[in-house]
């Protein structure tokens, strides 16, 4: 294009470009830098791993035996599970077979009361209290030994320091019922012999001693069951 001024073609100028300036293109990264930024991925992602919380549950609430849990010890994992399963399985069966002989012992305490009542304490002397009560008293014997058969050849797996818990409440509470338990079927056995006899000597207050280590024993297993159950 020209421009025509005074009779003079004059020619245009070219105007300058109003493109921006192209910035250089970055350059790809070293085979140093690379590998410098792979390697801080594992790092960050370890770091998070640490902070993470340990799924390290433990519901016995109990610290390991030692050789238990490693195999320097002899023994796996697994076994250690089996030893629990078997260890809760057994236990809850003791509480089952503990409940049902506390039955038995309250039958037997009430019917020997009623035994002596009808012998000693003004009753007619029939004796008809007289074999409902020794049913009564070597099934809970027998079944009384059964249940502690369970609590004792439980295995343990873990290691427990002695504490005062309702497990020591529980342990006192049946070596208690244990000995009033032998000591009144031994002392019932004698006195029932001795009347079979008819000898007549110290028979009542044999038979006297006789339910108050009955009652007595039925406390000891209350307290032994209670511990658990409430």
């Amino acid at each position: 294009m020209t421009l025509v001024a005074s009779g003079t073609a004059v020619a245009q100028v070219p105007q300058p470009s109003e493109s921006k300036p192209e910035l250089p293109a970055e350059a790809p990264p070293t085979a140093a830098e690379g590998s410098l930024q792979t390697s801080t991925a594992p790092t960050e992602t370890s770091h998070l791993d640490a902070q993470a919380p340990k799924l390290d549950f433990n519901f016995f609430d109990e610290p390991a035996k030692p050789g238990l849990l490693t195999p320097s010890g002899g023994a796996t994992d697994s076994g250690t599970a089996a030893l629990a399963h078997t260890r809760r399985h057994r236990l809850e069966v003791h509480q089952v077979l503990g409940l049902t002989t506390w039955g038995l012992m309250l039958a037997s305490c009430v019917v020997g009361q009623l035994n002596y009542n009808n012998l000693y304490g003004g009753g007619s002397g029939s004796g008809a209290y007289l074999m409902p009560h020794r049913i009564l008293t070597y099934s809970s014997a027998i079944l009384f030994g059964v249940t502690a058969g369970y609590a004792l050849f439980a295995p343990k797996p873990y290691a427990k320091p002695l504490k005062f818990d309702t497990g020591l409440i529980h342990r006192i509470a049946a070596i208690g019922a244990s000995a009033g338990m032998v000591a009144q079927m031994v002392l019932g056995f004698m006195t029932a012999r001795t009347a079979d006899a008819g000898n007549g000597d110290n028979l009542q207050k044999n038979a006297q001693l006789h339910g108050i280590i009955g009652w007595t024993t039925l406390g000891f297993m209350t307290v032994a069951g209670s511990v658990w159950v409430f």
